[in-house]
């Protein structure tokens, strides 16, 4: 099941209660909320990732009125088209090293989603009724899909974009489609203890044991997926960047 749009996000909260008896919405609380601010040091380093580049930039687009050969109306067009141009390649660049530099706050994010994730099992085994030999396959993935587009996306959302002005809502569209390809890519594998009847049958501590072992498991996996994720979510701005690259290259070319 793919989540794309606030219908795909109410049909999947809806058929997170009808099929396993739990509102994830509960778990978005101040606590949470507090905690995923803590987690988030985008504003910390998004002034020398991003801020740097662009500065550097101007700096060599006002080094070129001494270094190029300019005459004339060459001076408007370069001040129009060359400003345009540097910043153009400055703020690419920012962003790729930003993405490079948010790897870790993007883990801190998944990683605390996990940890919602194991006080979600325990209410869920207290309701284990609701687990069948049909539905128990696809538990682990309907719940963290649940908590991660339910609280997780936008309260981190919200937090970039309260925190970082000008870019925050842009940055905060770009860490959801990552967060989304996590969403959409990672599986979570039965164990033996979870495949096995008996363990629906032996109370809350057989449960809550069962999918614990499965949470861990998936979750070592789950920074190799991070990188990956990321890797994708960079490769448009790495074509934005050589682009920007390309066409200032060009320009200097024929305006030198």
């Amino acid at each position: 099941m793919k989540i794309r749009t606030e219908k795909d996000v109410r049909e999947l909260d809806e058929k997170i209660k009808r099929e396993l008896g739990i509102d994830v919405r509960k778990y978005r609380n101040e606590e949470v909320v507090a905690s995923f601010s803590e987690l988030i040091s985008l504003p910390s380093y998004i002034v020398s990732w991003v801020i740097r580049p662009i500065l550097f930039a101007l700096l060599l687009f006002i080094a070129g009125y001494y270094t190029l050969n300019l005459v004339h109306i060459e001076y408007l067009i370069y001040s129009i088209i060359g400003l345009v141009l540097y910043l153009f390649a400055g703020v690419s660049f920012g962003l790729l090293l930003l993405l490079i530099k948010m790897k870790k706050d993007i883990w801190s994010v998944v990683d605390y989603t996990l940890d919602i994730m194991k006080s979600a099992v325990k209410d869920l085994a207290s309701v284990n009724n609701q687990i069948t030999e049909e539905n128990k396959k696809n538990v682990l993935s309907l719940l963290f899909k649940g908590i991660l587009h339910i609280v997780t996306i936008p309260m981190f959302t919200e937090i970039i974009t309260s925190k970082i002005p000008i870019v925050g809502f842009l940055l905060s569209k770009l860490l959801k489609k990552v967060l989304v390809l996590i969403s959409d890519r990672l599986k979570f594998e039965e164990t033996d203890m979870l495949t096995s009847k008996e363990t629906f049958t032996t109370g809350e501590s057989g449960v809550v044991k069962s999918y614990m072992i499965t949470i861990e498991s998936a979750s070592k996996g789950l920074e190799k997926l991070t990188s990956f994720t990321f890797k994708i979510a960079r490769f448009p701005i790495i074509l934005l960047f050589g682009l920007s690259f390309i066409l200032l290259f060009l320009f200097l070319y024929l305006i030198h």
